[in-house]
């Protein structure tokens, strides 16, 4: 069953779906703020205790921070630095609250504060941002163990869906945490799209560009969410933004 959606007019979507599962790990935002937006995505560490409630609290803690600390004039790094002292204190939150039946919780937390056709985008883990603009660029890199043997050579890109160790997370808020940050700049109907694996590992390129090039976000995400339950059991969560033509 599609969960509810959230939209912000027809520039943002948001859903997050529970799938097959008894418990939805997924977590996501969106937030309006003085001059753009603050969106992002959580995926509870699957085979960990309390999953779900590491990737709320991160993704609660990230948006008080950003809701206390932007303003509308910051610089660009400026954004940098309080997207990942957000992601540091989302860290910090979800370990100090790790004990008892919550002990070795942890999360991936993708976000993007976006304005001004720029996009700061962080993460950590395996969940994703993609930039569309008809091509598929994905402006992340996983920090995973696959994507490792990728990088050194030991594993075919094309292998990755297939391979035994794929949701090996080698980061993570909660756990060996890194943050890495980056910049986007969006041109006139290009989307950005933040995701957990649980959503992009069921959507070929194709239909990524063909779906993102003609629809709103909420009508993108509508279409590709069910055709990612057709095929998974998973949680499924993902935030669009389309940048306005």
């Amino acid at each position: 069953m599609i969960g509810q959606m959230v939209t912000v007019g027809r520039e943002i979507a948001g859903i997050t779906c529970r799938g097959g599962r008894k418990v939805n790990e997924d977590s996501y935002t969106v937030l309006t703020l003085s001059s753009g937006y603050l969106i992002a995505v959580a995926d509870g560490i699957g085979g960990h205790r309390a999953g779900d409630q590491a990737s709320s609290l991160a993704i609660s803690t990230l948006k008080d921070f950003i809701s206390e600390k932007y303003t509308a004039g910051m610089r660009n790094d400026e954004c940098h630095q309080i997207l990942r002292e957000g992601f540091a204190a989302a860290d910090c939150a979800v370990k100090e609250a790790a004990v008892g039946d919550a002990k070795g919780m942890g999360t991936t937390l993708v976000a993007a504060i976006i304005r001004r056709g720029v996009a700061i985008i962080a993460h950590t883990g395996d969940s994703r941002a993609y930039h569309l603009s008809g091509q598929v660029i994905s402006v992340t890199r996983d920090h995973s163990l696959v994507a490792d043997m990728v990088e050194r050579g030991l594993l075919d890109p094309c292998e990755i869906i297939h391979h035994p160790l794929r949701s090996y997370i080698t980061r993570s808020i909660g756990g060996d945490f890194i943050v890495t940050s980056t910049m986007d700049v969006l041109h006139p109907g290009d989307v950005l799209l933040l995701a957990t694996d649980g959503f992009y590992e069921h959507l070929d390129e194709d239909l990524l560009v063909c779906e993102s090039l003609r629809l709103d976000p909420a009508d993108i995400l509508h279409r590709l969410m069910q055709k990612v339950l057709m095929v998974t059991t998973d949680n499924a969560t993902a935030v669009i933004y389309r940048h306005p033509v």
